[in-house]
């Protein structure tokens, strides 16, 4: 996310009633919690974002397979889980934060007392056969995914955390399942759902490694007396602020980017999956061409939506998201386990490939297209300040005072870029070459997802390559915003070059 620019099954969370909601009840007011640090300006967008309504959240699935040498049956999946979030929690002191004076300048993060996991992990089963390699699709998660994206943080508020666990189970006699972790953008990034993921498979493993008469799984988790969260990204970075800021797109041009900013958001959702040999495939023609994986897709994108929308179009722009770990003022190994908003945003403009050679067949549009979209990047990550690191766009946000002001007079307006395209890059656990499948636990497939930003771009798209190399690829839209026949179509085209180029 980034700040400027058919019926489905419902699977909302119950409420569920326990012993623990007496307590709850008598818990001191919002302003009484443990004040642990004020809001950094990016977290600030995330969160009056989130209180207008206007983005609720971002999710990180993967799923999990046992070992295939021992039996699990033994044991209960849900105190598996149960145990095994604990422990994250206790690794992650985040996951007990949650913003107080969300839609102010003041706005801060506060400690819960208590998090029950009753509360914020659902189980469910699915309802046939998981075949991910039947046409690269999940249906039955995305409709889960869908509603999770439509559902935001502002039930319970005060008790409950600003994250939520759906566990989906193949089946009830197995122990394979997807998990999908839902949370809100002020407490991670995109990258923050891998770190999650990556310590609650070693947690997992852990677990189950614990003889079954001795294990223990805690349904309510207390957080440490000096529970302290990661700085805010200001705190982390200098943010330097360019004093040349380029111009992003020709304004003469005839640009695309879907219906104007309104609301209601309602967030539509549809992925697909494609197979580990062919995205191996893709990667090694991209690493070949010196292109990364964001640029080509970007790319694969853009031509899709030429070839779609009318002929009068005559650019499109993409948003493409900047991690900014490597520019922290971190350790190496805290850069990677941190959970926390900390990411930049540059723009490319697409032009018609046709504009530019005669006759060109789909792959080289393609190919010319990730030359733009390299082109801006690079721009980017040389455009290097006096202290070291990139220009970031986001650095503008320190100069505001009151961020909930950006958003308070544009609906109606136009948006200014077409889609977004996010890549969190690949699933890999600190311990992956000692993972073997007879003996530990796997992730196969990961899916990034989120939900539609009413002043965002028209389309996200969220790419994410799992621990068994299989690239995902999941489309965002606001409905009204833009068609969703559209939104299809440019799904279909996307998913038929990677069968055709493999």
């Amino acid at each position: 996310m980034f700040p400027y620019d058919s019926n489905h099954n419902h699977f909302h969370f119950e409420q569920s009633k326990s012993p623990f909601q007496s307590i709850m009840s008598k818990m001191p007011g919002i302003q009484q919690l443990k004040k642990l640090r004020p809001l950094g300006k990016l977290e600030q967008v995330s969160a009056t974002c989130h209180h207008l309504g206007y983005f609720n959240n971002v999710g990180l699935s993967a799923h999990y397979h046992p070992p295939k040498s021992s039996s699990l049956a033994a044991f209960d999946l849900r105190k598996l889980v149960y145990a095994a979030v604990g422990d994250v929690i206790s690794k992650h002191p985040v996951l007990f934060a949650i913003p107080a004076n969300e839609d102010t300048p003041n706005a801060y993060f506060v400690s819960l007392p208590s998090i029950d996991l009753d509360r914020c992990i659902k189980f469910l089963t699915r309802s046939q056969p998981l075949n991910i390699l039947d046409e690269g699709e999940d249906e039955e998660l995305d409709a889960i995914l869908e509603d999770q994206h439509n559902t935001n943080f502002k039930n319970d508020y005060g008790t409950a955390p600003f994250w939520r666990l759906i566990i989906l189970r193949d089946a009830e006699v197995d122990m394979n399942f997807t998990a999908s972790f839902i949370y809100h953008h002020a407490i991670g990034d995109g990258f923050s759902g891998l770190v999650f993921h990556n310590t609650f498979l070693d947690s997992l493993e852990t677990v189950s490694s614990t003889p079954i008469t001795t294990l223990q799984s805690k349904q309510i988790i207390l957080p440490d007396d000096n529970v302290h969260i990661m700085p805010a990204l200001g705190e982390l970075h200098p943010l330097p602020i360019n004093p040349n800021p380029p111009l992003h797109s020709a304004t003469n041009l005839n640009e695309w980017s879907g219906n104007s900013i309104r609301y209601p958001c309602k967030s539509r959702w549809i992925s697909f999956h494609i197979s580990s040999g062919t995205s191996e495939s893709f990667f090694h023609k991209c690493k070949q061409k010196g292109l990364s994986v964001a640029s080509v897709v970007s790319s694969v994108i853009a031509t899709s939506l030429f070839h779609i929308l009318p002929p009068n179009i005559e650019a499109l722009t993409c948003i493409i998201p900047v991690n900014l770990r490597p520019w922290l003022r971190l350790s190496s190994e805290a850069t990677k386990t941190a959970m926390g908003s900390y990411f930049d945003a540059t723009r490319v403009q697409f032009i018609p490939p046709s504009q530019h050679s005669e006759n060109p067949s789909p792959a080289d549009d393609v190919w010319f297209c990730a030359r733009q979209a390299s082109k801006g990047i690079r721009y980017y990550l040389g455009n290097i300040s006096p202290s070291g690191e990139p220009y970031t766009a986001v650095s503008v946000l320190e100069t505001i005072p009151d961020i909930s002001a950006i958003f308070t007079s544009i609906i109606g307006k136009s948006r200014d870029a077409a889609f977004e395209v996010t890549n969190v890059g690949r699933f890999s656990s600190a311990a992956t070459s000692d993972r073997e499948a007879d003996t530990c636990w796997q992730v196969g497939k990961v899916l990034l997802s989120r939900s539609s930003l009413v002043s965002g771009a028209a389309i996200t798209i969220s790419i994410a390559t799992g621990g068994d190399e299989s690239m995902t690829v999941g489309f965002s839209w606001q409905e009204g915003v833009v068609e969703d026949g559209l939104v299809r179509e440019v799904s279909r085209e996307v998913k038929k070059y990677f069968e055709d180029d493999s």
